[in-house]
């Protein structure tokens, strides 16, 4: 049984979501509400006392009574986890090591900057203390997408022609990168495996 805590608005509670639908996987949703703090109370960091979501929670089958459930963090590492075996995950080892070259890059570039300025601009209405913080990632997000985008050509996916946990990873972010104020209408590679991704069987929209 799987139990997953996160957020509607967070991009890498999406991830667990839409791993999770594409590949047919059951489990609980418990929503935190991470705009209230509700991930910093004292309820939630005994879940995970680092105060971040996602979360997956797996409880014990039923011939492992008395066991504790296992908790992974990281919303990278849980979509790693409900993915193993499936066709998410190439099986070459140079595949392989590219998929998390693109899972890494997601992490340190893509989500400190396109995230950055989404949350800035639709949920803190242009704080003016986050002004000079916004246009600086704005331009940097505005490099991601073309380096992205300059990738795609000739490519149907991330890795090529099959679809992977890169994909899935890196689309949680950029999908609605003009919610930030970005312009994606200049990337035509970038919104065509956009547009290949939402065609997956079974695609779910946050």
């Amino acid at each position: 049984m799987y139990t997953l805590y996160g957020n509607k608005i967070s991009g890498n509670s999406y991830k667990t979501r839409l791993t999770c639908a594409l590949l047919n996987i059951d489990y609980q949703w418990v929503e935190v509400d991470i705009l209230t703090q509700e991930s910093r109370q004292e309820a939630f960091l005994q879940i995970n006392p680092l105060g971040q979501v996602p979360v997956l929670l797996i409880e014990p089958d039923d011939s492992s009574i008395g066991c504790k459930p296992t908790k992974i963090l990281e919303s990278n590492a849980i979509i790693r986890y409900l993915a193993d075996g499936s066709s998410l995950i190439p099986n070459a080892a140079i595949k392989y090591a590219e998929m998390w070259q693109w899972l890494l890059y997601e992490q340190t570039e893509v989500r400190p900057n396109i995230a950055s300025v989404r949350f800035i601009k639709k949920f803190q209405d242009m704080m003016p203390s986050r002004l000079a913080e916004y246009q600086q990632k704005f331009e940097k997000s505005k490099d991601i997408l073309s380096y992205l985008n300059e990738h795609l050509q000739n490519k149907a996916y991330i890795l090529g022609d099959d679809v992977s946990l890169a994909d899935i990873s890196l689309y949680a972010y950029t999908h609605n990168a003009e919610e930030g104020g970005l312009e994606l209408l200049p990337y035509k590679n970038l919104l065509n495996w956009l547009k290949r991704i939402e065609l997956l069987p079974n695609f779910v929209r946050p």
